[in-house]
């Protein structure tokens, strides 16, 4: 998920019927509502060994979704999160999986490293005060809380993030997937994510994680370890495994591109320059990729959209003379996909009734283009642009009640405040799977994505990545899975967040069907 904007089957004969009978079920069919009742508990362990970075922070985390007095699982599902976001943007799907499927599974839900660096105190004393003023105070302005004030970090504290690449990552899911096998002997693992968190699935199938580096004697480098043979199934949201839009060459990686609408991708060697003059921040702070301040202002905006959801908003958002506004129906606005400029934040979230001018869309998706928001007044008789009655809210995919829920649940983030800029460039270097790249094997070790052969579950959105099933070609065409272990599924009305989001989500049953079918 990028940033929001500030102004603005198996080959057998059984297994193919069972593919036929999962892609033939209604469309509509509805999953369970996502209960409460599911339990999460924080999974912290030892990750990736990455030498320049405090001890502390080389950790490996997920939140582990389980029904109460859940026994030993048959299965274990886990979820990488997409894009600049966190483990609370699978919260939703997390839930609704366990209570689908049953109490023999388990949904593990990962924060990315730089999870560890948000300072949610804030949000958290809001919450159990039930006063959203708390939340602003603390990240706006100088409200100390356990004699703490709010500190928002700066690239040069951070030098480390510079070597939180795909290598990193990809080590501290490898630390999860061993953690489960370790709690549960003999349990199928699955592993998915949403966006760019299926692209890293995927890169994890066809990684090697027993070389270190190219240089030495063949007899001398350790046998392979691929992430493929440790995992059961690859599940894919709406990312399609190691396809982006740049493809960087040897001098693009090390100095840095110029790429239009994104604007400068800092180097390598601009990330780690041994001058600290020279060396550039090492997160995406103010990226149209993902902005620091945009993902601390969603929390907030949340914050007052749960407690006070009627109440009119105080943020002049977009700046100029502000926009009047419920709490409730501004963070609508920042998601819906009749408004967000952003494909990658779009949801089918309530619409906020108001007047507005209409603007094109520049992921040509709505034909008739988006609704401006900076344009917005209210309709005649109201004083703000508000949702609609419930009532009038047929059609919504993800209730954005249900979203703010997600957002705020404690110990995690929706989105990352701190995404570092190694991991785009990683998988710019790696996007074209050649793993005969002698450069790029300087850095990264995918040198087994063709023995890739676990069976596949694709579910894309027709308004967001994968938009049809000709866009997993360029993936499977790289794969050894046999077309008959392969599912796709496009759901064409759906927006990008919708696959995970949705509440109920069409998707769940869809997914919970073909896991039996993997584990069985």
């Amino acid at each position: 998920m990028m940033g929001i904007r500030s102004n603005q089957t198996a080959a057998a004969l059984v297994g193919t019927l069972l593919l036929a009978l999962i892609l033939a079920a209604p469309p509509g069919r509805p999953a369970s509502a996502a209960p409460e009742d599911v339990q999460r508990d924080l999974v912290d362990v030892a990750g990736a060994d990455e030498p320049h970075t405090p001890p502390a922070l080389n950790r490996a985390i997920a939140f582990r979704y389980h029904a109460p007095q859940a026994g030993r699982p048959s299965a274990a599902l886990l979820l990488v999160p997409g894009l600049n976001s966190g483990p609370n943007s699978l919260d939703l799907i997390s839930r609704a999986l366990v209570a689908t499927y049953g109490p023999s599974l388990e949904v593990w839900a990962m924060a990315m490293r730089s999870t560890q660096l948000q300072d949610r105190r804030g949000v958290e004393e809001a919450l159990a005060y039930g006063n959203p003023d708390f939340a602003l105070g603390y990240y706006y302005g100088k409200l100390a809380i356990d004699g703490r004030m709010f500190h928002l970090l700066r690239g040069p504290e951070v030098p480390y993030m510079a070597y939180w690449g795909v290598d990193v990552h990809l080590r501290d899911i490898r630390a999860l997937v061993h953690e489960i096998h370790a709690r549960y002997p003999g349990v199928p693992v699955i592993l998915g994510g949403h966006s760019l968190g299926g692209i890293m699935a995927g890169a994890y199938a066809g990684y090697d994680f027993a070389a270190l580096s190219e240089s030495g004697p063949a007899s001398n480098r350790a046998a392979p370890e691929v992430g493929g043979r440790e995992i059961s199934g690859l599940l894919f949201l709406d990312g399609l495994p190691l396809r982006i839009p740049i493809h960087l060459s040897p001098g693009q990686y090390l100095h840095g591109i110029t790429v239009p609408i994104l604007g400068r991708i800092p180097g390598v060697d601009n990330l780690t320059a041994a001058d600290p003059g020279r060396r550039v921040w090492p997160f995406t702070r103010t990226s149209k990729i993902a902005r620091t301040r945009d993902s601390i202002l969603l929390d907030v905006l949340s914050v007052y959209a749960y407690l006070r959801p009627e109440s009119a908003s105080i943020f002049p958002f977009p700046p100029r003379n502000g926009v009047p506004i419920t709490n409730e129906a501004l963070v609508a606005a920042l998601f819906s996909d009749q408004m967000e400029p952003d494909l990658l934040v779009r949801a089918g979230v309530e619409i906020p009734v108001g007047i507005f001018n209409r603007i094109p869309d520049p992921a040509n998706v709505n034909y008739r283009g988006l609704l401006d928001l900076e344009s917005g007044r209210p309709v005649r008789g109201e004083r703000l642009i508000r949702l609609p009655p419930p009532q009038d809210r047929g059609g919504v995919r993800v209730p954005i009640r249900s979203l703010v829920g997600a957002i705020l649940r404690p110990g995690g983030d929706f989105t990352l405040w701190y995404f570092p800029w190694r991991l785009i460039l990683d998988f710019g270097l790696a996007a074209n799977l050649d793993t005969s790249d002698a450069f790029a094997r300087q850095y990264l070790h995918l040198t087994h994505v063709r023995e890739t052969a676990v069976p596949i579950l694709a579910i894309g959105a027709g308004h967001g990545i994968i938009r049809s099933t000709r866009m997993t070609d360029f993936y499977l065409r790289h794969i050894a899975t046999p077309p008959g272990r392969v599912t796709v599924k496009i759901f064409s009305d759906y927006s990008h967040l919708d696959v995970e989001d949705a509440d109920p989500n069409p998707a769940v049953p869809l997914i919970v069907d073909w896991l039996k079918m993997v584990v069985h």
